[in-house]
């Protein structure tokens, strides 16, 4: 390997499958060329399985149309993106295993997506960065609650 040793790649590869975060490299395709840990998991996918499958024929669920025009627009800026939870409350639908948040059936997921340049400045592989914000979506969701009750509240109280 020309500029990375064996020891170095070993390292870099341990620690992108142990991220507490899901990360997917996608092909022009879409077909998947890295299915990490956090993925594996939570998929129940074993990364062998996922690899060189076509993300869309994987997982049909997933809003096709919607999120190729979300790759194009990373491709046309060639900038990464991010998708919210408030906007989409998540890109897989993962079940929700956190004790603290067990309200939830799914995770709540933001996204961030990456264009990855080849050595000739082409994007070749966009990679996809899952994070697990359910703690805070859960209470975010039931702050708003309790302050539209509030208002609602304090609606009937004046009204009396």
């Amino acid at each position: 390997m020309s500029g990375l040793d064996f020891k170095e790649f070993h390292w870099m590869a341990s620690m992108i499958n142990s991220i507490d975060a899901g990360m997917v490299v996608l092909d022009n395709d879409f077909n998947i060329k890295i299915w990490n840990g956090f993925m594996e998991h939570h998929s129940n996918i074993d990364s062998a399985d996922a690899k060189g499958q076509n993300l869309f024929s994987l997982f049909p669920q997933l809003p096709e149309k919607w999120f190729r025009r979300k790759i194009a627009a990373v491709r046309t800026i060639q900038n990464q993106s991010f998708i919210t939870w408030q906007q989409r409350d998540y890109l897989f639908k993962f079940d929700n295993y956190r004790p603290i948040t067990g309200t939830v059936d799914f995770m709540y997921q933001n996204v961030t997506i990456i264009p990855l340049m080849s050595l000739t400045g082409q994007i070749e592989q966009i990679s996809l960065i899952i994070y697990d914000v359910t703690d805070s979506a859960t209470k975010s969701i039931a702050l708003q609650a309790a302050n539209q009750r509030i208002k609602e509240l304090t609606r009937s109280s004046q009204a009396d």
